[in-house]
C-alpha cells in the first residue's frame, strides 16, 4: 500500500500547474433529443435541440489533410433518422425515377471528421475540383452541383412512413453562399433556399429543416466549447452483427486532439506528451459505456480515460463515472482534470519553484537544477521508476537557485523515470526519459 500511495502521489505531482478538477453531469432527455456543448474550463453547458434539423451546411473550410478551396461539407442528422440516397450521375431533376429510391446507394457521415459528410463522403481525393456533390468551376469560382439526392426523414410517429424530399445542391456561389432546391417526390412544393455563410461566422455549420423550410442558427461559437455530447450513427457490433447504429457519444472540437488511455490507473494518471493524440473527433465516442438493452444504469468502463489536448500545453483528462438511460431520462456523470504540461525540459512549475532535469532524454547521466526555490535548507531527492520503485536517493542541503545535482543512471534500464524532491515546503517533481 505504501508503494501504491507513493506512486499515486508522484503521478499527481508530476503534472505542472493543475488548475481545476471537476465532477460534473448532464442530461440529454429521453431519446437524446438534446445536444450539449461542453466547456472544460468553465463547465458551461450550451444545450440545444437536435431533432429540429435535417441537413448541416459547412460555413468553415475543411482542415488538413482535407483542406479544400471552399467550405463544402454537408452532413445529415443521421442520429435522428435522416438518410441520404444518391441518384446515378447524369440523372436530371425531370428524369429521376423516384420509385426506386430505396435501392439507391446511401451516403453516410464520417464519425471521425467534421469535414466529411454524407454528401461529400465519396469525393475523389485525387481531384481537387471534386466535392462529391459537385465540381469546382475555375471560371466562375463556384462549386456547381452535379447530383440528385433523396433525403428520407423518419416519421415522428413510430412506425409511420418516411417523409421523402428530392434535393439538388445548385451551387456554392464564390464561397459566400449555398443555393439548393428541394421538393416532394412528385415535384410539388419545390423550394429554393439560400444560406449566406457570413450569417454564421464563428460556427461550423448552418442547419436546415426541410419540412419547415427554415435555416437554423443552433451552435454556440466554435471557440466556446470543447466537447459535443450528441446522437449519431457509428459502426456497432451487437449480437454477432456489425451495423451502422445510432449511439449517444462525444465528439471533440475540431481545434483539439484527443487520446485514449486504458489502464488500472486511468482515473489518476497524469497525461504527458507520450500519448498518441488523434484528430478523430470521435476518439472519445460512445464505447466508454456498455450497450444495454434494458432501461436503467448502463456499466461504464472504469479502466478507461481520455485526454483532450487544447492548445500547446493544455490537457484535460476525462473519465466517465455513470450513465443512466430510460424513457424519462438520459443522464451522464463524469470527472475532468486540467493539466498544464511544460514542454522542452519537461519541468513542473510550483508556487515555491520548480526543478529542471537535463538532458532529457538522457543516456543516463543527468543534472537536476532548481529555479525559484526559496527557504528550503534540507531536502531529499529520489528517483523512481514507472512502478514507483526507488532507484536512487540523495540527501541535499542549502537547496537554492545555484544548486545543481549530478546523478549517474547509466546502469538502469531504458524507460521513464520520475525525479522527486521532498522538503518541508512540499514536493517538486519532473520526468526523465533514459534511452
Amino acid at each position: 500500500m505504501r508503494l501504491i500511495a507513493l506512486t499515486a502521489l508522484l503521478l499527481f505531482t508530476f503534472t505542472g500547474n493543475i488548475q481545476a478538477q471537476r465532477s460534473d453531469s448532464l442530461s440529454m432527455l429521453p431519446g437524446n433529443v438534446l445536444d450539449v456543448y461542453y466547456n472544460f474550463n468553465t463547465g458551461t453547458k450550451d444545450t440545444v435541440r437536435n431533432n429540429n434539423w435535417h441537413l448541416a451546411f459547412a460555413v468553415r473550410k475543411a482542415l488538413p489533410p482535407l483542406r479544400t478551396m471552399q467550405a463544402a461539407t454537408i452532413r445529415i442528422n443521421d442520429g435522428r433518422g435522416v438518410e441520404l440516397y444518391m441518384a446515378p450521375m447524369g440523372t436530371t431533376w425531370s428524369n429521376f425515377d423516384t420509385t426506386t429510391w430505396s435501392s439507391l446507394p446511401q451516403g453516410s457521415n464520417s464519425d471521425s471528421s467534421w469535414d466529411v459528410g454524407a454528401f461529400n463522403a465519396d469525393h475523389n481525393l485525387s481531384n481537387p475540383f471534386d466535392y462529391g456533390w459537385g465540381q469546382y468551376n475555375m471560371t466562375t469560382k463556384d462549386v456547381t452541383g452535379s447530383r440528385i439526392y433523396v433525403v428520407a426523414i423518419s416519421s415522428p410517429i413510430p412506425g409511420g412512413p418516411k417523409v421523402l424530399k428530392k434535393l439538388m445542391i445548385q451551387k456554392i456561389a464564390y464561397d459566400t453562399q449555398w443555393v439548393f432546391t428541394f421538393a416532394n417526390m412528385n415535384n410539388s412544393d419545390s423550394t429554393t433556399m439560400t444560406i449566406r455563410k457570413s450569417d454564421f461566422s464563428n460556427k461550423l455549420f448552418a442547419y436546415v429543416n426541410l419540412i419547415d423550410k427554415r435555416v437554423i442558427d443552433r451552435e454556440p461559437p466554435v471557440g466556446s466549447w470543447d466537447l459535443l455530447f450528441t446522437r449519431y450513427k457509428s459502426l456497432v457490433t451487437m449480437f454477432g452483427q456489425t451495423l451502422m447504429y445510432p449511439v449517444m457519444g462525444v465528439f471533440h472540437n475540431p481545434a483539439h486532439q484527443s487520446a485514449e488511455y486504458v489502464g488500472a490507473d486511468a482515473r489518476v494518471f497524469t497525461p504527458d506528451s507520450s500519448l498518441r493524440f488523434k484528430s478523430s473527433i470521435s476518439e472519445i465516442g460512445w464505447d466508454w459505456k456498455v450497450i444495454t438493452t434494458t432501461p436503467g444504469v448502463w456499466p461504464v468502463r472504469d479502466s478507461l480515460a481520455y485526454v483532450v489536448k487544447s492548445g500547446q500545453n493544455k490537457y484535460y483528462r476525462l473519465y466517465f463515472t455513470g450513465y443512466f438511460a430510460s424513457q424519462q431520462l438520459q443522464y451522464i456523470t463524469f470527472n475532468t482534470t486540467f493539466h498544464e504540461i511544460l514542454t522542452g525540459i519537461d519541468n513542473i512549475a510550483k508556487e515555491n519553484g520548480f526543478i529542471r532535469v537535463f538532458p532529457n532524454p538522457s543516456n543516463g547521466k543527468i543534472a537536476v537544477s532548481f529555479a525559484n526555490v526559496y527557504g528550503i535548507k534540507e531536502a531529499t531527492m529520489r528517483i523512481l521508476d514507472i512502478n514507483g520503485k526507488l532507484v536512487d536517493e540523495v540527501q541535499m542541503s542549502n537547496v537554492g537557485e545555484d544548486l545543481t545535482v549530478d546523478r549517474d543512471m547509466t546502469g538502469v534500464k531504458p524507460g521513464i523515470y520520475f525525479v522527486q524532491v521532498l522538503s518541508d515546503k512540499g514536493v517538486l517533481s519532473s520526468k526523465i526519459i533514459i534511452d
